[in-house]
């Protein structure tokens, strides 16, 4: 190999190293951006932020007739939030409603809806809560008056994939159901959904 071209390794290995971390950075924002867009189009802020509290920090009080139920924190703080809660740990949490110590999560968090969200979609959700401001906040812990199943469902054991996007009609059903989960507060319970 001529001296020359020895020479200009470093410089190409260095180049190289660039894109790859430049390109590596651009997917991390568009996976960042998209959990943004999912945990807006799913309103996960209704939820889980009080009336007067920090977004995502949790403490939302729900007098329903099952209990009264408080909505978790879900940012990174690692003593009151998800920040100790491994990505894997957190998406069994929103897809089945377990924490990583094996309890239940209760009602009205929608499981059976979130289970129907894209692996890829539940990871930018994820990659993006991990991102939120981490906000200390202990939240009371919810209380049953009917005894809570023993699991929300079996585990999932396929892969879940979205709708193209392309595909209007079919996209904006998935957002407006596994995702945005309309059909929780706009379609009556019955054994018919009429």
């Amino acid at each position: 190999m001529p001296k020359t071209l020895k020479a200009l390794l470093p410089a190409f290995a260095a180049i190289l190293l660039l894109i790859g971390v430049t390109q590596a950075r651009a997917q991390d924002a568009a996976l960042l951006k998209k959990g943004e867009y999912l945990a807006r189009a799913g309103d996960c802020i209704a939820c889980h932020t009080a009336r007067e509290g920090k977004t995502f920090a949790g403490g939302l009080p729900m007098k329903t007739p099952f209990g009264t139920l408080y909505t978790s924190n879900i940012t990174p703080d690692p003593q009151t939030g998800i920040g100790k809660w491994t990505n894997a740990q957190i998406k069994v949490a929103i897809r089945r409603g377990k924490r990583p110590d094996g309890t239940l999560l209760g009602p009205p968090m929608p499981f059976g809806q979130y289970r129907g969200i894209a692996d890829s979609d539940i990871d930018a959700v994820v990659a993006y809560l991990r991102t939120v401001p981490a906000v200390n906040n202990a939240v009371a812990k919810s209380t049953y008056n009917i005894p809570l199943p023993p699991a929300w469902g079996p585990p999932i054991d396929k892969p879940v994939v979205a709708p193209s996007a392309s595909d209007k009609v079919a996209y904006g059903a998935y957002l407006a159901g596994p995702l945005g989960h309309c059909v929780e507060c706009h379609t009556p319970m019955g054994p018919d959904h009429r």
